[in-house]
């Protein structure tokens, strides 16, 4: 391939590569947002179990309230989780393909060095070709 082309193709896979990096930010912010999800939810439920263990009187309302945040708790920290599965295996996905880029990248690169290298030596072989000519002439002339 031509430099120029293979430049080309560097500068899309760059694009891509971009686009890759900010899919695996977004991914590990949401990891962070999980995370925390889960550290609201666990400080609340030691705030209830504290509560419970005092031993104070509550009344038949805030007992029913409880228990319907207890399961809606276990629900809760179960979707949690399961978003915390998917989005890790997202970023997994991501970081793969970036690395497949980065891979490619270097590939480009390198052939885009070996176009250029071989540019040069055909521009040097036109060069000695035509000074070779211009001797022959001058020689012939004189």
């Amino acid at each position: 391939m031509k430099p120029r082309t293979l430049r080309r193709l560097a500068l899309m896979a760059e694009a891509a590569s971009l686009k890759m990096r900010d899919d695996v930010a977004r991914h590990n912010t949401v990891l962070g947002q999980i995370e925390y999800q889960k550290r609201v939810l666990a400080d609340y439920r030691a705030r209830l179990k504290e509560s419970w263990r005092h031993g104070g009187e509550i009344s038949v309302g805030a007992a029913l309230r409880a228990e319907v945040f207890v399961a809606a708790s276990v629900e809760a920290a179960a979707k949690i989780e399961a978003e915390a599965e998917r989005t890790r295996a997202m970023l997994d996905e991501a970081l793969r393909v970036l690395a497949q880029n980065q891979q490619k990248r270097r590939g480009l690169e390198t052939a885009r060095a070996k176009a250029l290298a071989d540019e040069l030596r055909e521009i040097e072989k036109r060069l000695e070709l035509a000074v070779s000519w211009r001797r022959k002439d001058e020689g012939d002339a004189g």
